[in-house]
């Protein structure tokens, strides 16, 4: 019922639409408009069909968009609290739309103490220590997100690197100057590099310390820039 509340009133080209829902008993259900091509995390690992990087950039350029709703436009502000890349779904044309908002909360000041709630990998570490819920930890779990785009990989990773997390991964590589060992071989090699790399700053920014961490409107505004780069 959170659920129905809060999407009962946001309204945003890119924050998924319900349809209805059911409250009877045992059959609950909230339906959604129908998202023809799944959700990011799908075509980021498991989809047959390479995206290339001017989609990757839109589909994050779009999602920023409905997160900059859910925390400037909303009254009172709302906070995801469970930002990932399963829970931005795609359509037909491969516009992304924010899903699942069972967990959101409203604040109204500069924090919310509560429960801690969300996915591993995305969590917001100083959310996680603390219980202090911000609109700040939305935008690390996004910075998350920004850094699964780049380099297709899941946030806690598997294999020579089993058990490290995504942020100390490309942390460590950039601090090299190297990008290329990061990007995702799926991309296809068509891409600008300026803005790849324009992305993954922004992505650390976001991943940084709360202070350091940029608010949703200016993740829009970069991601915007990184697009028109890609595009031009």
């Amino acid at each position: 019922m959170n659920e129905v509340d809060n999407l009962s009133r946001v309204h945003h080209k890119n924050l998924v639409k319900m349809i209805g829902y059911c409250n009877d008993r045992n059959q609950i259900a909230v339906v959604y408009e129908h998202m023809e091509e799944g959700n990011l995390q799908d075509w980021l690992r498991g989809n047959a069909w390479p995206l290339p990087w001017k989609k990757r950039v839109r589909i994050a350029y779009e999602s920023a968009q409905g997160l900059e709703y859910l925390h400037k436009m909303c009254n009172p502000p709302l906070i995801h609290r469970d930002v990932k890349a399963s829970n931005i779904l795609l359509n037909t044309n491969l516009e992304a739309k924010i899903s699942d908002f069972g967990l959101v909360r409203a604040f109204t000041s500069t924090h919310v103490t509560t429960q801690v709630v969300g996915t591993p990998g995305y969590m917001d570490p100083y959310y996680a220590s603390s219980s202090e819920l911000t609109e700040k930890s939305d935008v690390y779990s996004f910075g998350v997100v920004l850094l699964e785009i780049v380099t297709g990989r899941s946030p806690i990773l598997h294999g020579p690197h089993s058990g490290q997390h995504l942020t100390q991964f490309v942390q460590q590589r950039l601090s090299k100057g190297n990008i290329e060992t990061i990007l995702d071989p799926n991309m296809g090699g068509q891409y600008n590099i300026n803005s790849i790399w324009k992305v993954a700053d922004l992505a650390l920014r976001c991943t940084d310390q709360p202070a350091k961490r940029p608010d949703m409107t200016t993740v829009v505004t970069e991601l915007k820039e990184s697009l028109e780069l890609e595009i031009s």
